[in-house]
């Protein structure tokens, strides 16, 4: 059941980066960061969806380095990204340079709660 659940997640993760326009990430390089959501979102809390960002919320314990690392790829594939990271809060607020790049703030919360769904079932 895990494998299939897993299974799902990375075809979901897979189909809302395609619809992010304009990612500079080769094949390699989105299994990679498909990865990195993955063990990132063991340690979320929450994701919330506002019209114009997402607001992840971390428990105390996470991992900054990775999460520094899955920021600092975003911020070279797709520079339209915007990242507010509040350390003491634990919350990252992500938003979108333009308002036609807001299917990427989807992919985000996409990926982060859909890895987290199959790392709970």
């Amino acid at each position: 059941m895990l494998a299939k659940s897993r299974e799902k997640a990375t075809s979901t993760f897979d189909a809302a980066v395609a619809r992010i326009p304009a990612c500079a990430l080769d094949e390699g390089g989105v299994a990679a960061q498909r990865g990195r959501y993955a063990r990132l979102s063991a340690d979320v809390e929450s994701v919330e969806r506002e019209p114009e960002a997402i607001i992840v919320q971390f428990r105390e314990d996470f991992d900054r380095g990775l999460l520094r690392e899955t920021l600092a790829v975003e911020r070279a594939c797709c520079p339209f990204f915007a990242f507010d990271f509040d350390d003491h809060a634990r919350r990252l607020r992500t938003t979108v340079s333009e308002r036609d790049r807001s299917p990427a703030l989807d992919a985000i919360a996409h990926a982060l709660a859909v890895a987290r769904e199959a790392a709970i079932e």
